[in-house]
């Protein structure tokens, strides 16, 4: 990699490991000839969720979006215009797959009547995001590990994507059960549908995903935790530095 690009790919690492602070302790386990890899999917995969789901505008979203398509198929083709891209060039994965996924997702009815769908809506996405990170790391991409993204970018919707138009993508019978219409919920009504909707979340991850690469088996274990507390009624928080750890080495040993 050209040492001048080796500060941008620090930032965009940096904007990911800021939002997942726990994956750093996941990438104490990855080989060092993975390392850079690592760092440079994990930057990649904060930019495609970021440009798909969490920005306001949706028309800066498309545009955003189409960018990252044309850099994936353009990836396939040998070309790159960004840091993090540069890191992949001349691996062999399907790249002008995942453009066209990014380019083809569903825009249209974000709010799910059921959890059921709103994890599906979002299945294909992360279909062609699995296929290509099995590629990047020799891993199996099943679809345990393809569901487990999905729930991981609804999950990764909150709590801010309370006041976006999607409603954080919470679907239509958790808002009818308690009473709600699709107005941001007030503080003690979103603790309860928040709590509720940690419940489905974690119901719908599946158990495990096995033969997965290292950061989505180390991000599922993260997840689980996560919903777990939210399920539970106590929030968002992460937990605690050990805890993270002890989570990465349990993934690490995991086939």
């Amino acid at each position: 990699m050209d040492p001048e690009s080796e500060p941008a790919l620090a930032h965009f690492v940096g904007k990911w490991q800021q939002r997942e602070p726990e994956m750093q302790f996941a990438e104490v386990f990855c080989p060092e000839p993975a390392k850079l890899r690592f760092r440079a999917w994990g930057g990649l995969l904060h930019e495609f969720r970021e440009s798909m789901f969490e920005l306001s505008d949706a028309r800066v979203s498309a545009v955003k979006t189409g960018w990252w398509a044309e850099e994936m198929i353009g990836l396939g083709q040998g070309r790159q215009r960004h840091p993090l891209t540069a890191v992949m060039l001349g691996v062999d994965a399907p790249w002008p797959a995942l453009g066209r996924a990014l380019l083809e997702r569903d825009t249209g009815e974000l709010r799910a009547e059921d959890t059921e769908q709103a994890v599906a809506l979002l299945l294909p996405t992360a279909r062609a995001v699995l296929a290509v990170e099995s590629a990047v790391f020799g891993a199996i991409g099943s679809a345990d590990a393809a569901r487990s993204l999905a729930v991981h970018w609804l999950l990764q919707r909150l709590p801010k994507g309370l006041t976006a138009e999607d409603s954080a993508r919470i679907p239509m019978h958790l808002f009818a059960r308690h009473g709600l219409g699709a107005a941001q919920p007030e503080a003690g009504q979103a603790d309860a549908l928040l709590r509720d909707w940690g419940s489905e979340l974690a119901a719908a991850m599946p158990a495990g995903v096995a033969g997965a690469a290292l950061l989505r088996r180390s991000r599922h274990r993260f997840d689980q935790a996560l919903l777990a507390r939210l399920a539970t009624g106590r929030g968002l928080a992460g937990s605690a530095s050990p805890l993270s750890f002890w989570r990465a080495w349990r993934a690490a040993r995991s086939p």
